[in-house]
Formats: C-alpha cells, structure tokens, sequence
C-alpha cells in the first residue's frame, strides 16, 4: 500500500486524483473498488471529506498475469464447458464477462452460464450450449443435486472440525456446511459445502460465526492495521471442486478449478497452504 499524509482538507475523490495523476472518474472508480484507506479503515465515498493530518493508504497494483480463455477451460464435452473464472471478472451478461469471452472464443452466441460467481469470487464456472442443456442443468441445480465445494481463507483461528450452518439469507433458506483444513497465525482454511445456492452465502454466514473471509469488503473487518491486509484486493472465496451427475453422459463428473496466484500467495504467507 502507498501511504500518504494529508496536508490539507479536500475530498478523498480529489485527493486520489491528484495524488496518482488521474482523472476524478478514475479516482473514483478506485475508490468503488473499496481498496482505500483512511486511518485504517476503509472508505468507499468519493465524497469522504479528508482532514489534515489523515493517513490515507492507495493500493499498489502489480501487473496481473494476462488471463486467456482458450487456458483456463477446465472441462468440455458436447453439453457443457466449464472455466476457471478469475477474480474481478462478471460472470454473465455484461460485455467482457466470462459468458462474453467464451461466446467470442467459441464463435457461438447460444452459449450461457448455468449459474453465476460473486465479481471477487474465483473458480469453476459452468456453462450450456444450448438452451436445452441450460434448462436441464438449471432443474438440477433447483434440485440440488451439484455439488459444490469452496475454500475461504478467514479471519480468526477455528475451534471447530466441523459446523453447520442455518441462518437464513434474504429470508430464504441457507445452509452451509463449514470444515476446518487448518489453523495459523490467526486465520483458518475453511472447505465450505452448501447444498443452497444464496447471493453471498458463504460470506454472510461466515461473517456471522465471527469467521468473516479475508478481504471480504461488505460482511468483513471494518478496521484493519495488519499491512498484509491491506495488500488483499478481494475476498478469498475459491470455487473449488462442483461435481454431479451428468444428465447426458450417464456418468458422474468431477471438475476441480486450480487456485489462482493471489490466492496462493496470501495462504502460504499465513502458512496455510
């Protein structure tokens, strides 16, 4: 993180701006993404007014390792493909999606994604040919019958082998089944199972067993003085393992999404992986 001391008062908008060389759109953006910090806390409001004297802490951003389609398809047969998703990519309907990149790849438009990953969230990813293959696996999905495992990196040492969860999200039915891999240095390896399917699921009901997953800029820690992370842009939520049986092929399927370097690199620096 770039730390800088404010000299006068200005809005945070401003400040950015001036500090990195860029436009106010551009600063704002950056300030969307809720990466920036004010005297350790996080602050997404453009309009933040700063005071003299106030510490205000700017990502760094590497150069990312270019992300390609063609390398990052897991699985294919004549029904379905499956991706490895990277963070900070939609899943569907926007331009630039994974659905938007595949469609391109494959030079076919009747290709749609079957579910969909948080922006931030990483890992396997499925996708239909058609239609027809899309509303066969949809009535599975409704029938829970994919299964699906994640891995969070989260806050706090576990004192648990195993957990389940049953609080409810946006009044519907959730529940999660919480495993603990490993324990160090104040964090936890969790493998999560959830046989529902909830908009941020995972994240609400580990924020509410007091587990919130590094990163997580909604349900996560609101102050944060540890450097490490600091430098974490995204919540550490990694699609894993979905398998199911396949309703054309007959036969069960097994796809495992490798994790992705950011991942990786904060796990083994808090000896977890």
């Amino acid at each position: 993180m770039k730390k800088l001391k404010v000299k006068k008062e200005t809005s945070l908008k401003d400040f950015v701006a001036s500090q990195l060389g860029v436009s106010k759109n551009r600063a704002k953006e950056l300030i969307d993404s809720r990466t920036v910090f004010v005297n350790n806390k996080r602050v997404w409001i453009a309009s933040h007014q700063l005071k003299s004297g106030d510490i205000v802490e700017l990502p760094v951003f590497e150069k990312d390792e270019k992300w390609s389609i063609e390398k990052n398809i897991l699985y294919e047969d004549n029904f379905i493909i499956a991706v490895n998703k990277p963070p900070f990519l939609e899943s569907e309907n926007k331009k630039g999606s994974v659905e938007d990149l595949l469609r391109s790849y494959k030079k076919d438009r009747k290709i749609r994604a079957i579910h969909r990953l948080d922006k931030e969230t990483s890992g396997v990813l499925l996708f239909a040919k058609n239609s027809k293959i899309f509303e066969r696996f949809k009535k599975l999905w409704q029938e829970k019958k994919i299964h699906k495992q994640y891995l969070a990196l989260s806050h706090e040492e576990a004192d648990f082998k195993k957990k389940v969860i049953n609080i409810p999200v946006d009044g519907k039915l959730a529940k999660s089944f919480v495993y603990t891999l490993k324990t160090s240095m104040g964090f936890s390896l969790f493998k999560v199972e959830i046989p529902t399917g909830r908009k941020h699921q995972i994240r609400i009901h580990l924020s509410k067993i007091r587990h919130p997953v590094v990163g997580d800029k909604i349900y996560g820690l609101k102050n944060i003085t540890n450097p490490i992370l600091k430098n974490v842009k995204r919540h550490m939520l990694h699609s894993y393992i979905i398998s199911f049986y396949h309703p054309f092929l007959k036969k069960k399927i097994t796809i495992k999404a490798k994790l992705f370097k950011d991942f990786e690199n904060f796990g083994k620096s808090i000896r977890l992986l």
